[in-house]
């Protein structure tokens, strides 16, 4: 070697082996890399700093004068500055995607948010302002965060006053005649008392004077210190509790995760209802993904009451474990998993992915007959609309499996692990899992070692509209789905062929709704 150069690209090629070096030791400490993909960044780390080395000497060797010693020199250059920096970036990836799958598989802080509601007149403007006030409480429900929020505003203040009442309703009723200064209610149930004729207007009359938030920590706390007294219905063998999960070998064994849709769009999930209502039966063996919705309105058992009939979606103010606690038993399926997303956290993951591409099969709001490919607001358009329909939430629910469908399909292409860590992230707070990272690592390792094409199917069931008291609204009618006890038995079937290895055909889910 001829010129003064040589022994800075000798410290430069060095310095390549050693970033090489340690970028293979991190991804090979990537649990979700397949051995075999490992292997590979091995042998292709080595081949190319030897390539860079031997394109300088035979560049440094060449005659004076010889173009193409030049450009060997600076293409070693060129090869070493780039591995280099590839290599650092890749230890960054790799270190933030083990972060962000265990950030968001840590238990996650669901939050109740406890509402003192004043009439939109009142004088006071602040907690303070509220002293010597006469605040209505009810313990028929959300006793324990009542009881919470109680005491933190005895905290405030010197004096103050409660009135406990039968119901909410009740409690409501007592702040419009104005025997009541203000009242204590969880936020998740003003949506549902604006569903009631007579408190349609409820968030117009009142205004939030103060807000007390609640972490319920493991997501599966059941607020149920009442029940309906005439509730009559049995409930089946699986309870609430989210402690009875059991988890599997995800890889080798079948599984059901429950997917819920929060009626939330904060940065945070708060207990609130869950529009969104999916079963998904995973086989990893047999490759088959079979969906099964589950409308909102649907008239279920409500394990919170103790079987007292129920909204479906009014399930999911009493926790997750309430909402799988009733779909559990609906299906008479033992539920292994769950994760729940609000509608932000669903406009940021499809944006994350780079949208989805969907069949609709009406044009309606902008979505034409046909394929449509759609950001996350237009996701979230797409799937929370009913009203453009004839059959309304049955065709909403076949539209959210579609989008659900996109996404997996999405997900399970090799490509996608380069923006798993932007994905994750960018769900923080907005999503929770019970799937361990190991669980998810080892998934994404069992697709990126066989690059499977899954066979996907979905299911919904239905049933007739009626008007009905339910267990969350006990003095009122509402409107509720009564159960076609066929297709429940017709999902129970597929879900259990699914579990045992069938692959399941198109006219095996023609019966759904």
């Amino acid at each position: 070697m001829k010129t003064s150069r040589t022994p800075v690209y000798v410290l430069v090629w060095l310095a390549m082996l050693a970033a090489e070096a340690y970028s293979a030791f991190r991804l090979w400490k990537l649990s979700m890399l397949p051995l075999r993909h490992k292997l590979l960044v091995i042998i292709l780390f080595t081949m190319v700093w030897l390539l860079a080395g031997l394109l300088y000497m035979l560049g440094n060797n060449a005659r004076k004068g010889k173009h193409p010693g030049l450009w060997r020199r600076i293409i070693a250059w060129v090869l070493s500055v780039v591995m280099i920096a590839g290599s650092l970036y890749s230890v960054r990836f790799a270190n933030q995607l083990d972060e962000t799958i265990d950030k968001v598989t840590t238990t996650v802080a669901v939050t109740s948010t406890i509402g003192v509601y004043v009439l939109k007149d009142d004088p006071a403007e602040y907690i303070e302002d509220a002293e010597g006030y006469t605040f209505g409480i009810t313990k028929s429900y959300d006793a324990s965060n009542t009881s919470t929020a109680v005491k933190q505003l005895k905290e405030k203040l010197d004096e103050m006053e409660t009135e406990t009442h039968d119901s909410v309703v009740d409690m409501v009723d007592a702040l419009y005649a104005k025997k009541d200064n203000a009242i204590i209610l969880n936020e998740a149930y003003a949506s549902l008392l604006e569903d009631q004729d007579d408190y349609e207007t409820f968030s117009e009359d009142t205004r939030i004077l103060f807000e007390i938030v609640v972490e319920e920590g493991d997501t599966d706390q059941i607020i149920s210190n009442a029940f309906s007294e005439d509730a009559n219905v049995e409930m089946g063998d699986y309870n609430s509790s989210i402690e009875n999960l059991k988890p599997v070998n995800v890889t080798a064994e079948p599984f059901v995760v429950y997917l819920s849709g929060s009626d939330t769009r904060s940065k945070m999930l708060s207990t609130s209802r869950s529009d969104v209502n999916i079963l998904m039966v995973v086989n990893p063996v047999s490759k088959q993904i079979l969906m099964v919705n589950t409308p909102r309105d649907y008239y279920v058992p409500n394990p919170a009451g103790r079987g007292a009939l129920d909204k479906l979606t009014h399930c999911g103010i009493y926790g997750i474990g309430c909402s799988v606690g009733a779909l559990a038993n609906l299906y008479n399926v033992p539920i292994n998993y769950y994760a729940q997303i609000n509608f932000t956290g669903f406009e940021t993951l499809i944006d994350a992915i780079g949208g989805v591409t969907v069949e609709s099969d009406y044009a309606f709001k902008g979505f034409q007959v046909g394929e449509n490919h759609l950001n996350g607001k237009e996701a979230l358009v797409f799937a929370r609309e009913r009203h453009a329909f004839a059959t309304g939430d049955n065709q909403r629910g076949k539209n959210q499996m579609k989008i659900l469908t996109a996404v997996i399909d999405k997900l399970s292409t090799g490509t996608i692990i380069m923006h798993h860590a932007q994905i994750l992230n960018s769900l923080q707070g907005m999503f929770v899992t019970n799937l361990s990272s190991s669980e998810i690592n080892d998934l994404i390792k069992m697709q990126l070692n066989d690059g499977a094409k899954w066979n996907i199917k979905s299911f919904a069931v239905t049933g007739n509209g009626g008007s009905n008291y339910t267990y969350s609204m006990p003095n009122f009618r509402a409107y509720v789905m009564y159960q076609d006890a066929g297709l429940v038995n017709a999902a129970s079937e597929l879900v259990q062929r699914v579990i045992n290895g069938d692959t399941l055909t198109k006219k095996d889910v023609s019966k759904s709704a």
